[in-house]
């Protein structure tokens, strides 16, 4: 622990209530002290959460219930302010900026980071079909990962203290299970999920669909089944995952470029974390963990990340939804930290701490 986490978590102790007693809570306060470099409160007052969408060649394989065409609808809600995650953000004051970084159609006109258009930062028209072919050339994988570092930036310099990752993609838990397996060096069978609500059949498709894309890499010679001796993260990335999850990738990167903290979501956000931390281990100083998401990579992901999350609520929706749900309890532990009495002050007799 550092000199500014060792201040703060000194401050915690010196507040009127029993030791460690906001538990997770307080370990937050100190990571947002840790990240600003300093053990005054973290001014929260600017939060936003962004939107990476992007289609997926995968779905020709059958893994999903719905269409492409449905990322095209959603991303447009998200910009009208009609979706579910955007009543969320209302209620705790975050801003929603929607990014198309690979969808399907027609490109979008606006180029600028705004809340009520879908923001063109387009790599591709959507991926390939990763059960056959690589899901992305190294070339675009890297260019979505510095379009979402340079979201970052962007955000940081309209005034921006907190940054939640969202995204938006149908079939994308396809890619996300794709590259837990591995990351994680897991069989696919222990990092499937329903999805959005697939049938036996679909989920059979889907397991059948990821299969083919791991043997397809393991003939590439990457050796999956030990995670430690994959040798190029970003490669791994292009050839499994979705230029969604790439931009996010970039968001948890920029977030240790920019010193922000980034906020997890589920489970395609938390594969993203541990696909950044695979290529730069400072990403666990900057982000936070909102909630275990119900869908399985989630959980699995966080723990290799030895992230801790707050919130075990069975959610499964992604959009952020989960992330800025977080805002909220954020938001009340820094009341507390900057605003409680001291024991002193109350003329109450301190807790020790004997560890």
């Amino acid at each position: 622990m550092d000199n500014i986490s060792q201040k703060a978590k000194k401050h915690w102790d010196n507040i009127a209530k029993p030791i460690d007693s906001l538990g997770l809570l307080e370990d937050y306060v100190v990571k947002l002290c840790h990240i600003s470099g300093s053990d005054k409160p973290y001014e929260l007052d600017k939060k936003a959460l962004v939107i990476m969408c992007g289609d997926h060649g995968v779905v020709a394989e059958g893994v999903t219930q719905t269409g492409s065409e449905v990322t095209r609808i959603v991303s447009e809600n998200f910009a009208k302010g009609k979706s579910c995650v955007n009543q969320m953000a209302n209620v705790t004051g975050a801003d929603v900026f929607t990014v198309d970084i690979g969808m399907l159609g027609e490109r979008y006109p606006e180029k600028s980071l705004v809340t009520d258009s879908v923001i063109d930062r387009r790599v591709a028209s959507g991926t390939k079909n990763l059960a056959v072919e690589a899901a992305m050339s190294l070339k675009e994988c890297k260019e979505a990962i510095q379009i979402g570092i340079d979201i970052v930036g962007e955000l940081k310099a309209k005034g921006y203290r907190i940054i939640a990752t969202g995204e938006m993609g149908i079939g994308n838990t396809t890619p996300t299970s794709a590259l837990a397996a591995a990351f994680l060096g897991l069989a696919t069978s222990q990092v499937v999920g329903r999805g959005a609500g697939l049938s036996d059949e679909g989920m059979r498709r889907k397991i059948q669909a990821i299969d083919k894309a791991i043997e397809r890499v393991r003939g590439l010679g990457y050796a999956l089944e030990q995670s430690e001796r994959i040798t190029s993260p970003v490669e791994l990335l292009a050839q499994l995952g979705g230029l969604e999850i790439a931009g996010m990738v970039g968001m948890f990167l920029g977030g240790v470029e920019h010193k922000l903290p980034i906020v997890i979501d589920g489970a395609i956000s938390a594969v993203a974390a541990l696909v950044a931390d695979s290529i730069d281990k400072r990403v666990g100083e900057y982000c936070l963990a909102s909630h275990v998401s119900d869908e399985i990579t989630g959980g699995l992901a966080l723990e290799k990340l030895g992230q801790k999350a707050i919130i075990h609520g069975k959610l499964r929706l992604g959009e952020g939804s989960g992330a800025v749900a977080l805002f909220p309890l954020l938001d009340m532990a820094m009341s507390v930290y900057e605003n409680m009495g001291s024991f002193q002050e109350y003329e109450i007799q301190a807790y020790e701490r004997f560890e």
